[in-house]
């Protein structure tokens, strides 16, 4: 299964080009995921949870901070196999608001441990145009680029 494979170093998977993330998306929603798409090019943390809030049906008392956002993920039901959340153009947030940018993730790593403990999957494909971004180790584990962007020359630097 494609998604074990990606998920073995982690589960955020950084890509760059559009293609190979759109070819990725189909093959894990095959597999009976469910994808939620962001397009982070205008967040800043007041636009994150209210679209996180819209776009993943959170509950009405949603706080719209990150402790709020983690109870609401580790809520979040789960019918298939599992969700992918897919954030494009992360590299606008991460720059804006780097703090923000990474404790998300590291929220969204961690529900995906918990939610495999249940037999169940998140995992989350971050898009950059900037085939230079590197994000900090997420939960003692460093995000990094799919196997076919893993390599500096796979993305023309």
């Amino acid at each position: 299964m494609k998604w074990k494979e990606l998920m073995l170093n982690g589960s955020i998977i950084l890509f760059g080009k559009t293609d190979l993330l759109e070819k990725n998306i189909k093959k894990i929603e095959s597999e009976g995921f469910e994808v939620v798409r962001f397009d982070c090019r205008e967040w800043d943390e007041e636009i994150f949870h209210k679209e996180v809030a819209r776009k993943l049906n959170f509950p009405a008392y949603y706080g719209e901070n990150l402790a709020a956002f983690s109870d609401c993920l580790s809520d979040l039901p789960i019918n298939n196999t599992g969700i992918l959340l897919v954030f494009t153009h992360y590299e606008f947030f991460l720059a804006k608001h780097p703090e923000v940018a990474i404790a998300m993730l590291e929220v969204v790593h961690i529900n995906s441990w918990r939610f495999l403990l249940e037999g169940k999957a998140v995992m989350s494909f971050i898009q950059s145009t900037d085939p230079r971004m590197l994000l900090p180790a997420i939960g003692g584990m460093v995000p990094d680029w799919n196997g076919e962007e893993w390599f500096d020359k796979d993305r023309g630097i």
